[in-house]
C-alpha cells in the first residue's frame, strides 16, 4: 500500500466533499486547476502527462478521462515534478504512486470490496465510471484484505 497516495486521496475527497461515485469529471478537473495547472485535451495524444504547469490528456471517453485525470492529479499532489527528467527507478516509483493515488481517489475502497462480491467486472465498470482494464490492472494491486 502507498500511504502517501492514500493520505493525499483522502484529503482531496474531504476537501472537495466527494462521497458519490463515479466522481464527475468537472470535480477532478477543478482539483487540478486549483493546484495551478491547466488542462490540455488533444486528439493527437495516446497517453497523459504533466509538463510544467499543464496536464495533457488524450481526447477520449469519460471513463478513460477519469483515469487519466486521476493519475495526473496523483503526480501533482504526491511529487509535483516532471518525472520525465528523472532516472528510470524514480520514474517507476512515481508512476506506481500516481497509480495508487488514482485507485484510492477514484474508488471508495471499502464499498468497492463489497461490490466486487456482488457485481461482475462490467457492472463495476459502469457503477464506478472506470474502464474494466483499470479495475483489473490496478485495483487488485492496491487493495488489501
Amino acid at each position: 500500500m502507498n500511504d502517501l497516495a492514500l493520505k493525499k486521496s483522502n484529503i482531496m475527497k474531504k476537501k472537495y466533499q466527494i462521497n458519490s461515485f463515479p466522481i464527475p469529471l468537472w470535480q477532478i478537473e477543478q482539483a487540478i486547476i486549483d493546484q495551478g495547472f491547466d488542462i490540455v485535451i488533444s486528439k493527437d495524444l495516446c497517453k497523459s502527462c504533466v509538463i510544467k504547469n499543464a496536464v495533457f490528456i488524450p481526447h477520449t471517453y469519460d471513463f478513460n478521462s477519469r483515469v487519466f485525470l486521476g493519475h495526473e492529479l496523483g503526480h501533482i499532489l504526491c511529487h509535483n515534478c516532471d518525472i520525465h527528467r528523472l532516472d528510470k527507478i524514480t520514474q517507476k516509483r512515481y508512476e506506481s504512486q500516481a497509480n495508487a493515488f488514482s485507485v484510492y481517489f477514484l474508488l471508495p475502497i471499502q464499498r468497492f470490496k463489497i461490490d466486487c462480491k456482488l457485481y461482475n467486472p462490467y457492472e463495476l465498470s459502469e457503477l464506478y465510471g472506470l474502464p474494466v482494464e483499470f479495475l483489473d490492472t490496478h485495483v487488485k494491486k492496491y487493495m488489501t484484505n
